[in-house]
């Protein structure tokens, strides 16, 4: 299994109804597909943890790097994973402010690594560090 995080950028700010669309989208896709994760939006600014089967992951990711809505794609992270983070979300979003991030992250409890199934190894965690720094370097007044 692999997990994959990536930023990019919207072309324009995108509207909720746009988002709400784009997210109906993906998760009907992405649940044919075997695909689990997050997607976090602010200003114009996307993050979004990918979980699979790899060569599904992948398949996604190159689709992604082709959609005309976003730029400046950067693939974070990529690693084999033994667990997902996001068992059963077909994809996570929220379009957030600082207090909602600062209560999503706390849900996520991105500080306490005891409140995560236990992994096999220490880059598996990578994800949520990610998550974490997004907000940190997106969201004024988060944490």
């Amino acid at each position: 299994m692999l997990q994959l995080v990536y930023l990019s950028a919207a072309i324009k700010i995108m509207p909720d109804e746009e988002l709400h669309s784009l997210l109906a989208q993906s998760r009907s896709n992405n649940e044919r597909s075997g695909i689990t994760g997050i997607l976090l939006y602010h200003d114009g600014n996307f993050i979004q943890v990918l979980e699979g089967e790899e060569v599904q992951v992948m398949n996604l990711y190159y689709r992604i790097e082709q959609d005309s809505r976003h730029r400046g794609i950067i693939k974070l992270f990529s690693s084999h994973i033994s667990q997902r983070d996001f068992p059963d979300w077909s994809m996570g979003y929220k379009s957030l402010s600082a207090r909602e991030y600062n209560e999503a992250l706390g849900y996520l409890d991105l500080a306490n690594t005891s409140s995560l199934s236990a992994k096999e190894t220490n880059n598996e965690r990578e994800a949520f560090t990610l998550l974490k720094i997004f907000a940190e370097t997106n969201i004024p007044g988060y944490r």
